[in-house]
């Protein structure tokens, strides 16, 4: 069973669906993690907002049915399954969203790479089974990484992956992805702001009933859940935050997170959290990962090349590098350590 994922970004405004707040407030467990969904009240009758929210959930639904590897019978699962033997028919989301994280692959020199999903089940990291497997394992599964071994025939609509045993694992953009077809849903449905908060990703739209911007925490890698570091206002704007820890285990009194760099086999190290704004949230999603995995100095210089990311991270030693809005905010101290 998987464990449900709470939120590295902290909703500071949202504490209850009351007509007082001008806020209509509803939380489903969709892609393994508590899904919350936030709307401006205004010009909306109560059966508007519940059919708002009713379709930006099911625009959630279908990627998850689409793209989880948790179901046997996903479109994503039968691409994987099918692996070095035939071409699937691929859903034309599936095939936008391996677009995209194709882009940021090619943009990170692979440090992003769907094709990971063969060292994600080696270490098993976010059930009871998470160990640190044999070197000689990592060498073993490495050689069925890599994104370029994905062949997309978008004449025909197919998806192959080239590598007998190789497998797509599209966690640390899908939900980016879900959130952004969530948004789009609301939209057309006449709503006119609100929030799709998506595990640690969040997408905001217009602003808050009295005409003020979305506020959002960013949690404390360091402390306990629902405390934050920095707060920051937000409308029409992506945040996501990747952080070591969400899913992790200890041996040997080293921290072992889920965010595996495919490039060693293992998991990535030298930050505790990656913050990401950006204007889609697949992005937003893609980079936070993409970032974590380079690494303080790799990552904070591909940051400066592209301002229309704007990102916080916080180092293993507690050090803070920034860029964009991030700069010069009033940020609290984190303590170094495990």
């Amino acid at each position: 069973m998987k464990k449900l994922l709470y939120l590295p970004i902290v909703l500071l405004l949202i504490a209850s669906c009351a007509r007082g707040n001008g806020l209509y407030t509803e939380t489903r467990v969709i892609m393994g993690t508590y899904i919350t969904i936030t709307l401006d009240r205004s010009g909306m009758t109560d059966d508007g907002l519940a059919k708002a929210a009713g379709d930006a959930f099911a625009r959630i639904t279908k990627v998850d049915n689409l793209m989880s590897t948790y179901k046997p019978m996903s479109n994503l699962s039968r691409i994987n399954t099918n692996s070095g033997i035939a071409p699937i028919l691929a859903d034309p989301e599936v095939i936008e969203n391996i677009d995209d994280a194709s882009y940021v692959s090619s943009l990170s020199g692979g440090a992003f790479d769907i094709t990971v999903g063969p060292l994600v089940n080696v270490w098993e990291i976010g059930s009871k089974k998470a160990h640190v497997p044999s070197p000689e394992t990592i060498k073993k599964t490495l050689p069925l990484v890599g994104w370029r071994g994905i062949v997309v025939d978008k004449k025909a609509g197919t998806v192959f992956l080239k590598k007998r045993g190789a497998s797509i694992d599209l966690g640390a953009i899908a939900k980016g992805y879900a959130s952004d077809r969530a948004v789009a849903a609301l939209l057309e449905d006449g709503i006119k702001g609100g929030i799709v908060a998506c595990a640690g990703d969040i997408k905001v739209f217009g602003k808050k009933p009295d005409g003020s911007a979305w506020s959002v925490g960013i949690q404390n890698p360091r402390g306990p859940e629902g405390s934050v570091i920095a707060k920051l206002p937000l409308t029409d704007m992506a945040i996501s935050t990747s952080g070591d820890y969400e899913r992790y285990f200890f041996n040997d009194g080293k921290r072992y997170c889920h965010i595996i760099d495919p490039h060693t086999g293992y998991p990535a190290s030298g930050l505790m959290s990656v913050t990401v704004l950006a204007k889609d949230s697949w992005l937003a999603d893609s980079m936070g990962t993409t970032l974590f995995v380079l690494g303080p100095a790799k990552a904070y210089a591909l940051a400066l090349k592209h301002p229309e990311l704007e990102v916080l991270m916080i180092t293993d030693s507690g050090k803070i590098l920034a860029t964009g809005r991030f700069k010069g905010m009033k940020i609290a101290p984190v303590p170094a350590g495990s």
